[in-house]
C-alpha cells in the first residue's frame, strides 16, 4: 500500500466516480483505475460499490477512507513540524545556567521563548567547570556563564548590559549603615564570605588587594566554592560578600540588599559568545588579566558541534531586549 494508491482512493471517494477524480488530481483516468484495482487486490476486500449513481464505499472502503484521512494529518503535522525545525521556529535546546548569570538567563530566555514558543529549552542549573565539561561532551548546547578577562579562545562575544560588583549583605552586618556607599576602610573586621581564590572571575581577589592596599587584611571567614553557598551563608548572617548586583534579585524578599564600594569602580558586562567557525570546538576558556580593571562576563557560550541546529543558531544569535 503507497501512499499515491491512497490519495487515488480518497479522490474517488470523495469524487465517487474515477472521472471527476482524474479531473481533480490532473492524471488520466486508467493510472487510477489500476492502483485502485491493485488496492482491492492487495487488501483483498472490495472497496466501491459501482452504480448508476457513481462509485460508493463499502464498509471496508469507509473504514480505510477513515484511517487514510488521519494517516495524511499525520503526514501534514510531520512535514509542519520538520519545517518548523529546519527553519529554527521549534526543537530543542539544551542550556547550562550558573547561579551568579541567573537575572540575566531568565530574562534572556523569557525574551526568546516569548518570540519562539514552539522551542522545548530543557535547563540545568550548575557549576561552571561541570557545565562546561557537559558542553564540550555535547551534552548542552548552550550556557550562560559569568567569567572574568578571557585569552584568545576563538570565541565572539555581544556585551548585554552593565552588572555592577558590590558588597552584597544583610542590614545587621551593613558596615556603614547611615551611607549609600561603603567605604572600604569600613571592611576592617567585618565577617566576609568570599568566593575561592582560584575561581573563574578572581574579582574577590580584586577585593582583598584592595583591603591591603587600605592598609587591612579582610576577614574572610568563609572561602566558598559557589555563589549560591556563599548567597546562603549572607542570608543566615554568616558574613556579607562581593558578588555581582543582579544576584540580589535571585533572593526577592530575604531582607538582602546590595552596596557599591566609595570609589572603587566595578563592573560586570553580561555578553554573548559563541564560536568563531575558525576555531572549531575552542573550549571556553578563562585567564585574570592583570592590571586591568576589575570587570566580570556573563557569557552565553556553545559548542560548534551543535551549530547547525537552527534553533540553536537564533538562541545565540538574535539580539534579545
Amino acid at each position: 500500500m503507497k501512499i499515491r494508491q491512497l490519495e487515488y482512493f480518497c479522490a474517488v471517494a470523495e469524487e465517487k466516480s474515477i472521472s471527476a477524480a482524474a479531473r481533480e488530481l490532473h492524471v488520466a483516468q486508467p493510472p487510477i483505475s489500476r492502483q485502485i484495482a491493485q488496492l482491492e487486490e492487495e487488501l483483498g476486500v472490495q472497496l466501491f460499490l459501482r452504480g448508476s449513481k457513481g462509485m460508493s464505499l463499502t464498509d471496508a472502503g469507509q473504514s480505510l477512507y477513515q484511517q487514510t484521512q488521519q494517516i495524511f494529518q499525520d503526514i501534514r503535522r510531520v512535514e509542519d513540524s520538520v519545517r518548523s525545525v529546519g527553519t529554527g521556529m521549534s526543537g530543542r535546546i539544551k542550556l547550562g545556567v550558573i547561579y551568579s548569570a541567573m537575572s540575566y538567563a531568565l530574562h534572556y530566555i523569557n525574551e526568546y521563548h516569548s518570540r519562539y514558543p514552539q522551542v522545548e529549552l530543557f535547563i540545568r542549573v550548575g557549576s561552571p567547570q561541570e557545565l562546561i565539561e557537559s558542553l564540550n561532551r555535547g551534552e548542552l548546547h548552550a550556557l550562560f556563564l559569568r567569567t572574568a578577562a578571557r585569552e584568545p579562545s576563538g570565541l565572539q562575544e555581544r556585551i548585554l548590559g552593565e552588572d555592577k560588583l558590590e558588597l552584597i549583605m544583610r542590614e545587621d552586618l551593613d558596615p556603614a549603615p547611615e551611607l549609600n556607599e561603603v567605604p572600604i576602610e569600613r571592611l576592617e573586621g567585618v565577617p566576609m564570605c568570599l568566593l575561592r581564590s582560584d575561581d573563574l572571575w578572581s574579582y574577590n581577589d580584586f577585593l582583598v588587594q584592595e583591603c591591603q592596599r587600605s592598609g587591612f587584611t579582610p576577614n574572610v571567614t568563609c572561602h566558598c566554592y559557589d555563589t549560591p553557598m556563599a548567597m546562603q551563608l549572607v542570608r543566615s548572617g554568616f558574613g556579607i560578600s562581593f558578588l555581582p548586583h543582579s544576584i540580589v534579585e535571585t533572593h526577592p524578599n530575604s531582607g538582602i540588599y546590595a552596596k557599591p564600594l566609595r570609589g572603587i569602580p566595578a563592573k560586570s558586562y553580561p555578553v554573548l559568545v559563541w564560536s568563531d567557525s575558525t576555531h572549531p570546538g575552542a573550549p571556553l576558556k578563562a585567564k585574570p588579566v592583570r592590571g586591568l580593571p576589575i570587570r566580570s562576563y556573563a557569557v552565553l557560550a556553545w559548542n560548534s558541534a551543535v551549530l547547525s541546529a537552527p534553533c540553536v543558531q537564533r538562541f545565540v544569535e538574535e539580539k534579545m531586549t
